[in-house]
Parts: structure tokens; C-alpha cells; sequence
């Protein structure tokens, strides 16, 4: 059996809804850790949850999760409320408008990652709605702090007790059983020229596609890029890229400015500071600009390092300080060690069996990725879909969109493979 039209009808007049709450992180207010936005859209997803006959529980707007079935083993859903900025030059449709043109959905936040979290919940409901008794609990988790840190996660496992296995709909069909290990900190590069101010960008894993610079006689520059996700900055155009080539040739003597330009600049795989590694499982290692900024005239540098499972976090830090100069200094604010579920597990066969079946993909294989999703925080995990190979690469960039053919075959896949896994 598939998703029902009035199932499917149901989840995008909701997605919609989701959709027009701005839940990019904003100033944390009385039990709003992740601003008002996002404890919102979390109290309006958790109440739609009790309406459908789940058990749910919202743990002080950090999390929120829903549950059906009994018993002591719990398959997990995990996915995000939360979404990364919006810069909205260049949107065909307001980014918070939820807005169906020529059966296409906009929206931020539609792939990444309300559209696939709304689907899962909606093919539990059908499948609770259609009498199925699962094996097992099913739980579908919604955080709020994906895109920042994961605090969400940390609070709520703090709380409660992960689940034993499941997937998060937050990567790549058919199957993510490998996930690079992921680092996000600052680099304070040192002094610019005086009278010189740097400042583009606000994330580490977005690339950075706008760039400003402020020289001693008041002249701005500004060089625009492409933004992409920070997992796949080769997808992206690098405005940082642009302004330091063109800092260094105004200030060649520059430390800060030139360590930029030739260590950070012009390599997605990290060569130029050292980093360029790779192994068989993985693939290679990625590093990505996302933000620069000038604070008490040093330069700050926002950087984004995905690295392959065979390799460890302090390799990463100890190589990149190594090619620092003498006065920069080095601060992490954000790490996640590697994913690896073997391929021949019950898990990703039954996943891929369930995909094969669904999109007639014969042989499908599980592959590696330098996103990390919260299946990370689970015993055995796993990231399933939304994105099919075939697909425009839309998360995190200008005009996220999915239409409604693909958020369809996405939700049949959801229904078929939560129900295989619990059966």
C-alpha cells in the first residue's frame, strides 16, 4: 500500500504551516533556548502530534518527540525544526511563504529538514491510521539546534534515553551509512591593515557568498558568490575566495590577510594548509569558509572541516596550527566524530531493499557523505534521503524547493521502510 491522496494532501497543507514559522536560531528568551521561532514551531508540531493519538513530550523547547507503539526497544526518527539562514536576494518566493508554484513547494527548510520530518510523521500516522502494530516503539525526535551546535540533542539525551536504532531523514537515497567527522571553529588570523574591515557570511557550513571590505580611505569592496551547503562546498562559489586574492594583492605584506589567501583560499579539500587527506570509505576531506569578520582589528576566519572516518580530530587541529601564523590562534565551537554502520547490516539492507523496491534502482549501494546528521547520536544509525542522486544539490541555497512528485515518492519511501524496520 502507498501514501493515500488525503494523507499526502494532509502533510504538505501542514509542511506549509512549518514552513512559515522562521525558525532560523534566534535570541534565546525565557524557556525559548533557540528563540521564539523555533519553541513555535515545536509546540505546534508537538500538538498535531497528540491530535493524531501519539504520546508526546516536550523537553523545555530544546526537543520534542512522538510516539507510537509499545515495548522496550525504540526505532528512532531524528530529524530538525531548526534552519540555517536566508539571504533573500534571489528568491523567486518568500522563503517563509510555504508558496506552491507550477507544483513546486518553496520554502527554507523545505528539503532541509521540515518537508522530510512532516513526511515521516504523516506516514506513521497512516500507518497507525491503517491499525499496524509495530514491534517495537516507534519515536520520531524533533530538535531545534541542528544547525548550530546540536545542543538540542545533547540536552534531550541528557534527559532520556537515545533510541536503539533508526534513521534521520536529513542526507542523501539510498542509504548514508558513512558520515566524515565534522569540526567548526574560528581562526583568529591576526591583524589587518589598520583602517581595514573584513565581514562576510554567518555560518561555517554555508559557503560563503557574499563578502565585504572596508579600506582606510572609505572604499568598500564587495564580491558575491554561490552558497552551498558546507558538506559540499565544490558546489558552491566562495566569495571569501575572491576578496583575499584581491586583500593580498592591495597588502602583500599582510599576515593575517595572506594566510587567508593561500593556506584557507582555493582548495575545497584543504591542500594548501596541509589537510588534503582521504581514505577508501570516506572519500576526501573537505574544508569550507563560511564566515570572516574583524573584531579589535584582527581577523577572524569561520571554517568548516569535514574529515574521513580514518582519521581523528586532533590530526586536523594539530596540522592546521601548524601552518598558522605565529600570533593566530585556533578555538573550536563545534565537533562530531565519524559515522560508520557497516553495509551488511540489518539496518541499510533492509533500507536499501525498501528504496530498490520503491524507485526501481536495481543493486542500490550506501554511500559516504561529509553531512552530519543526528543519526550520529544514535547506537546504530543511519541518514535516509530526502535528496535522490539525481537532484539539484537546493539545501541551505537561495530558492530551497522540492516538488510535489518528489515529496511524494519520498513520503512512499518513509511509509514503506518505518514499516518494514518495526514490523
Amino acid at each position: 500500500m502507498s501514501i493515500t491522496q488525503q494523507t499526502f494532501d494532509q502533510m504538505i497543507a501542514t509542511l506549509q504551516k512549518t514552513l512559515q514559522i522562521n525558525t532560523i536560531k534566534s535570541e534565546a528568551k525565557q524557556g525559548m533556548p533557540f528563540g521564539e521561532g523555533n519553541a513555535v514551531c515545536l509546540k505546534y508540531v508537538l500538538d498535531l502530534c497528540k491530535e493524531m493519538g501519539f504520546e508526546t513530550q516536550n523537553f523545555d523547547n530544546y526537543a520534542g518527540h512522538a510516539d507510537y507503539g509499545d515495548g522496550d526497544e525504540v526505532f528512532g526518527v531524528l530529524g530538525h525544526l531548526d534552519v540555517v539562514p536566508v539571504n533573500p536576494t534571489g528568491w523567486v518566493a518568500d522563503p517563509f511563504g510555504g508558496e506552491i508554484k507550477d507544483g513546486v513547494l518553496y520554502g527554507r527548510g523545505v528539503l532541509d529538514n521540515k518537508g522530510p520530518m512532516i513526511a515521516c510523521l504523516y506516514a506513521i500516522k497512516q500507518l497507525k491510521d491503517e491499525g499496524f502494530k509495530p514491534s517495537k516503539k516507534i519515536r520520531i525526535i524533533f530538535g531545534c539546534d541542528e544547525e548550530s551546535g546540536w545542543k538540542c540533542m545533547d540536552y534531550y539525551a541528557s534527559k532520556i534515553k537515545m533510541p536503539d536504532e533508526g534513521f534521520s531523514p536529513d542526507g542523501d537515497f539510498p542509504v548514508i551509512n558513512v558520515e566524515k567527522g565534522l569540526v567548526h571553529f574560528e581562526i583568529n588570523a591576526g591583524k589587518l591593515p589598520e583602517g581595514v574591515v573584513v565581514y562576510g557570511g554567518a555560518r561555517p557550513n554555508i559557503v560563503l557568498d557574499e563578502c565585504h571590505a572596508v579600506l582606510p580611505d572609505g572604499k568598500e569592496i564587495v564580491e558575491y558568490g554561490k552558497a552551498s551547503h558546507g558538506s559540499l562546498p565544490e558546489c558552491g562559489i566562495n566569495a571569501g575566495w575572491k576578496m583575499f586574492e584581491k586583500l593580498n594583492e592591495l597588502y602583500p605584506q599582510n599576515q593575517a590577510i595572506t594566510f587567508a589567501n593561500t593556506k584557507v583560499c582555493g582548495d575545497y579539500n584543504g591542500r594548501n594548509i596541509g589537510i588534503g587527506w582521504s581514505d577508501d570509505v570516506s572519500g576526501k576531506l573537505t574544508l569550507n569558509l563560511g564566515f570572516v569578520k574583524t573584531v579589535d582589528g584582527c581577523l577572524i576566519l569561520g571554517l568548516d572541516v569535514r574529515y574521513p572516518v580514518t582519521f581523528d580530530l586532533q590530526q586536523v587541529i594539530d596540522q592546521i596550527k601548524s601552518q598558522m601564523p605565529q600570533e593566530a590562534t585556533l578555538q573550536v565551537f563545534g565537533a562530531h566524530a565519524p559515522l560508520y554502520v557497516p553495509a551488511e547490516s540489518n539496518l541499510v539492507q533492509t533500507l536499501l531493499k525498501v528504496f530498490g523496491e520503491q524507485t526501481g534502482t536495481k543493486d542500490p549501494q550506501p554511500i559516504a557523505v561529509g553531512g552530519a546528521t543526528y543519526a550520529r547520536r544514535l547506537p546504530v544509525g543511519v541518514a535516509f534521503g530526502p535528496v535522490f542522486d539525481s537532484d539539484e544539490k537546493l539545501i541551505h541555497e537561495t530558492n530551497e524547493r522540492a516538488s510535489l512528485d518528489h515529496l511524494r515518492k519520498m513520503m512512499n519511501i518513509y511509509y514503506e521502510a518505518i514499516k518494514a524496520l518495526t514490523k
